[in-house]
């Protein structure tokens, strides 16, 4: 980007030279000639243009980087003036412009858009050192507008494809949420609740509440290793290859949670990529004819069992390793007697460090803590109505610092076998 060459005999760079008057008035003839003078010797020419021409040329047509000077006359008008301001404000234009002493006022119009304003009687050699001054900055100026546009137009990229990301993201979070239960289903006997909250749009645990018959229901709560969409996607391999039941009508076969578990994992082992996936899960299985819960576990942290009236916690421990590590594995499972009243917990391990400690500061915030159990506890001691208590565990997640920004996915599922958390005599 040179400056413009002159069109006179005066070979070099050029400054642009036009009055708000069709023709020069004697005096602006005289001020031209003597700034012309002292330009010279500075290797400035003038080119005398009019002022149409220089306020609707863009900067590529007028040479960005020729100083314009631009001399007022008494008759021009103030809304002309803010037009002439306008313009070069808009294309960068460097320039000079000198008013006469009846618009005075006008000077801090020109000098607030960041335009140099002076009277028109200014001494010509400061005039042509201003000219030369703007003449060598302005390459550096026009280099900083155009690095500021290519940054604007990357900055609208981004946020076009910001825009497309979160647009997939919400769609992916929707397909996520079909392959998990709309509702909980609504069984006689049984008390459910359910606490779920993806630390982003999509969830690397995923859930499943089933009726499998009139005397059973399952419970089943997965945790892909991991966060995000990767998480998520394993989250769908784990829903379709977990069987609960085979065969149909009197034929129908309820899978106990250890051969569920273990033909999980068979599937995950044998599709498994050269990066491998992981997930820890736990599948539990309730009969509410002797009112017993059968559970198995894949490395998953412990499903706590919270007796009615004592509010005493039985950890049941998970014995099955990691899902997605080793092919041919057995699972073992353990069958528990409920009271009425008890509560039921499975929960997956963002509980440990959704309640950090107090005054906890950065990443400090993010180190597991095992206030969750005595939260867990509360939520399932039988002191209020299961509804009630996760509400108000959900209310303490809402206290904790930086709950927006949660670092783990937490879900947990409750099932309270007495339909009622009211303590009964032990």
């Amino acid at each position: 980007m040179g400056l413009r060459i002159a069109s006179t005999p005066h070979q070099g760079p050029c400054v642009l030279v036009s009055c708000t008057s069709d023709a020069p008035s004697p005096l602006a003839q005289s001020v031209i000639q003597r700034i012309g003078q002292h330009l010279r010797p500075r290797g400035l020419g003038t080119d005398l243009v009019s002022l149409t021409t220089i306020l609707n040329s863009t900067p590529k047509q007028r040479g960005s980087q020729a100083p314009v000077l631009i001399l007022a006359d008494d008759s021009v008008s103030d809304s002309a003036l803010n037009r002439i301001a306008d313009a070069l404000s808009q294309h960068l234009c460097p320039a000079l412009v000198l008013i006469p002493d009846t618009h005075a006022h006008a000077a801090m119009l020109f000098q607030g858009a960041g335009i140099m304003c002076e009277a028109i009687d200014i001494d010509p050699a400061q005039a042509a050192v201003i000219l030369w001054t703007l003449a060598q900055r302005q390459p550096a100026i026009q280099q900083l507008a155009n690095e500021l546009t290519l940054t604007e137009l990357s900055i609208n990229s981004v946020n076009t494809e910001m825009l497309k990301l979160h647009e997939e993201l919400a769609s992916a979070a929707t397909i996520q949420r079909e392959y998990m239960p709309k509702a909980l289903p609504e069984i006689d006997g049984i008390d459910m609740g359910i606490v779920y909250r993806p630390a982003s749009y999509v969830s690397g645990d995923i859930y499943d509440i089933v009726e499998l018959d009139e005397h059973h229901t399952g419970f089943f709560l997965a945790d892909a290793v991991g966060h995000g969409v990767p998480a998520a996607l394993m989250t769908m391999v784990i829903s379709q290859g977990l069987h609960k039941t085979e065969g149909k009508g009197d034929k129908l076969r309820i899978v106990e949670p250890a051969e569920a578990l273990r033909r999980l994992n068979t599937t995950m082992t044998k599709n498994a990529g050269e990066q491998a996936r992981f997930a820890t899960a736990a599948y539990a299985i309730h009969d509410k004819r002797n009112n017993t819960i059968t559970v198995a576990g894949a490395g998953h942290p412990p499903s706590l069992l919270v007796r009615a009236g004592t509010g005493e916690v039985e950890q049941i421990e998970s014995q099955g390793p990691l899902l997605g590590v080793f092919a041919d594995l057995e699972f073992e499972q353990t069958t528990h007697q409920l009271n009425p009243g008890d509560v039921f917990i499975i929960y997956s391990d963002g509980f440990e460090v959704a309640f950090p400690k107090q005054d906890a500061e950065g990443d400090e915030r993010k180190r597991p803590t095992l206030t969750y159990i005595q939260e867990l506890t509360d939520a399932g001691s039988g002191e209020h109505a299961l509804d009630h208590a996760i509400a108000t565990l959900e209310s303490h997640l809402d206290a904790q610092c930086g709950s927006l920004h949660q670092p783990d996915d937490i879900t947990a599922l409750f099932m309270s076998c007495a339909g009622s958390l009211e303590p009964t005599g032990v």
